[in-house]
């Protein structure tokens, strides 16, 4: 008995689901690409429709990277006292890396140590690898806003 055409269509997409996705997906990244403002829009609205969706997503998202949300989270503090400058990829890359090694250290020790900024970004510090400092929170929090050395750690 000959498949009628509709017939051959659902049989190959059931056969081929998976194959299917992959390629829908990497369509919807091309096009998401070459339409930035659009596919802006579209997430934005789809967020204010979804908020409960959208919320669990990015608390998901943001419990999984600690280490960038705080970075991202510093950087916007950063912003406000215009306290930023260009950054290479290498740049920002080893300011995650900086916040990924407090939180390490976190776990490691049992006791919270923090991101310090060396130079305070209030007193005209930058927001660079190089004004950063892995610290003992209680040490920073002492610190609060002032000019310090380098934290220097007992061995």
């Amino acid at each position: 008995m000959p498949y009628n055409t509709e017939e051959k269509l659902k049989a190959y997409l059931l056969k081929n689901k998976e194959k299917i996705k992959k390629a829908h997906k990497i369509r919807a990244k091309r096009w998401a690409e070459k339409n930035k403002e659009k596919a802006g829009l579209q997430k934005k609205k789809w967020a204010l429709v979804n908020k409960e969706k959208s919320n669990l997503h990015k608390k998901k998202w943001a419990d999984k990277n600690k280490d960038k949300r705080t970075a991202w989270e510093a950087n916007r503090r950063a912003l406000k006292f215009r306290a930023t400058i260009f950054l290479t990829k290498e740049a920002k890359k080893q300011i995650v890396d900086i916040y990924r090694r407090a939180q390490d250290k976190t776990i490691e020790t049992g006791y919270q140590w923090h991101v310090d900024h060396i130079v305070p970004l209030t007193k005209g510090g930058l927001h660079k690898p190089t004004n950063l400092q892995v610290v003992p929170a209680s040490w920073n929090i002492s610190k609060r806003n002032r000019n310090c050395d380098v934290y220097i750690e007992a061995e």
